[in-house]
């Protein structure tokens, strides 16, 4: 059977000007990440480096709940992903070439046998913080990682990659494409550092630092003991809008208690992290601290498996899905009932439940979590113990997201996933969606569902035929004729800003883009 594709992600934009960096020189050798048992709060100073004050700011984030790459499923986070825009370099922000990396980006006219050509040329003095030129490699290593790998987001554009060219030193990259990318300024997002990662799983890349920058920023230290994240200026970064305070602490804020802490005694300036239910009520408290929410393009979902030995039959997955009050799963696993989103349920009618009872009685329905994601462990929890009142059996399956990807959905092991995904309306992530595999290709998928028209649907929405409003009107019929998952609850986030940091601006909504703004920031002394 053919297979459906489920990932969605999206791109942060953050475009800042200034003064020109002089790179400086390669560094000697790679620090290793911090390893501590410690477990006391950091009280903010300013690090020294031979000797001289290096200016530090220190903001609240939540967890570092599995790696740092951006392109995995299981690491789909607003910290990595922010970490993400900070650190890796990227062709094109939205629509707006990085000029940063490269030079020009343009589509060219194809030779015959190529639907498509695009000529990348990178800037001359784009670099990794190591020294090493940011080269046509580094296209072809992440084109190849995500056209290979289970749990990868939005592939759909990189499979409809040809091949992939250089020329010129590798400073000219040219990819050929088998079938129209309307959006392929969406592709090549978050380059990584192929001369140093080509050796290494692609799905263990990252997994505890990111070892070379081409950004403004640079891992310096992932301390999971202490929880704190320590990003150092990269003063090789060649660009314009070199970031202006030294270093960066991201510390891990737990709970709503520690985040007034922190943010009243000054350990911290800004905080990003989940709500709670008296987050807000406890920060209003807080004099000279203006608090606020804000709704991120990522969704807690419940997908369906719909492989031969799962849930095969649509009749079985409606009656699952009938089951679910979206409304108290979003309540039970986010553990408030205020800033909660919950999702719409496709399925809003009684449902017979004999095909999934008697599904149920051949063998427990196995809902599967990623142990790293709570909210996903709480949701699958609460799902089974909905079902178990029905008298239906079911367990809860906690594993690992890269597990479930390329072992257990693959052999039907589990019959349904909870997971984050990334919902904003793109071609790539609406394409995705219609990703069907073939012998040799494991897609990112969790359905397993191929509808007959997936390939040409893909290709309509890949090449612009079919508008994204329209694409996505496909998916949610798609969704509604074969129930392959239901959508739990949107992500809300916590934004609140204390003193320390003099930012983008003075109003909580100024900080809306959150830590992408670093570059930006400045100490505040008084």
């Amino acid at each position: 059977m053919r297979k459906l594709g489920a990932a969605v992600v999206a791109s942060s934009l953050c475009v800042l000007t200034s003064c020109m960096a002089n790179p400086g020189p390669p560094p000697i050798e790679d620090k290793p990440a911090a390893e501590s048992t410690q477990t006391e709060t950091p009280t903010p100073e300013k690090e020294k480096e031979d000797g001289v004050e290096r200016e530090t700011v220190a903001i609240g984030v939540d967890p570092l709940r599995g790696g740092l790459n951006p392109h995995l499923v299981a690491n789909n986070s607003e910290l990595v992903s922010q970490i993400a825009e900070l650190v890796l370099p990227s062709a094109f922000h939205g629509e707006h070439m990085d000029s940063d990396v490269l030079a020009s980006a343009e589509e060219v006219e194809p030779p015959k046998g190529v639907a498509q050509r695009v000529v990348y040329k990178i800037a001359s003095p784009a670099q990794w913080s190591d020294g090493t030129p940011i080269s046509g490699s580094d296209f072809h290593y992440l084109w190849t990682q995500m056209t290979s790998n289970p749990g990868v987001v939005d592939p759909a554009g990189y499979f409809a990659i040809e091949d992939i060219s250089t020329s010129s030193a590798g400073r000219v990259v040219v990819v050929d494409f088998k079938q129209r990318v309307s959006d392929w300024h969406r592709l090549f997002a978050h380059l990584l550092p192929s001369h140093l990662l080509q050796d290494t799983e692609f799905t263990a890349a990252l997994a505890d630092g990111i070892p070379a920058s081409a950004g403004r920023y640079a891992v310096e230290a992932v301390d999971r003991g202490r929880g704190v994240i320590t990003l150092n200026r990269n003063d090789r970064f060649w660009g314009a809008g070199p970031a202006l305070v030294d270093v960066v602490q991201l510390r891990t804020v737990r709970d709503t208690s520690q985040a007034v802490n922190m943010l009243r005694s000054g350990q911290v300036g800004f905080v990003d992290f989940t709500p709670e239910q008296t987050s807000l009520e406890s920060l209003s408290l807080l004099s000279n601290v203006n608090a606020g929410t804000v709704t991120r393009n990522r969704q807690l979902r419940l997908h369906f498996s719909a492989r031969e030995g799962a849930l095969p039959e649509q009749s079985q997955r409606r009656a699952l899905a009938s089951l679910i009050e979206t409304d108290q799963v979003a309540r039970l696993a986010a553990g408030r009932a205020s800033e909660l989103r919950p999702g719409q349920n496709p399925v809003n009618e009684e449902v017979d439940l004999t095909p999934l009872r008697e599904r149920a009685g051949r063998k427990p329905l196995r809902i599967a979590a990623d142990p790293t994601h709570p909210e996903a462990v709480a949701a699958a929890s609460t799902i089974v113990d909905v079902l178990e009142t029905q008298a239906i059996s079911a367990e809860v399956v906690s594993e690992r997201t890269q597990t479930i990807a390329g072992e257990m959905l693959p052999e039907a092991e589990v019959d349904a996933v909870v997971a984050w995904e990334n919902a904003n309306v793109s071609p790539e992530s609406l394409a995705s969606l219609y990703m069907c595999e073939n012998d040799d290709v494991r897609a990112s998928d969790i359905s397993g569902f191929c509808p007959a028209e997936a390939e040409d649907m893909r290709g309509d929405i890949l090449s612009g035929r079919i508008t994204p409003d329209a694409a996505l009107e496909k998916v949610r019929k798609l969704n509604s004729d074969e129930v392959l998952y239901v959508p739990l609850m949107d992500e809300v986030r916590i934004h609140a800003l204390g003193r320390g940091i003099l930012g983008p601006g003075q109003r909580i909504e100024d900080w809306d883009a959150g830590l992408i703004t670093a570059p930006m920031w400045r100490k505040d002394e008084k």
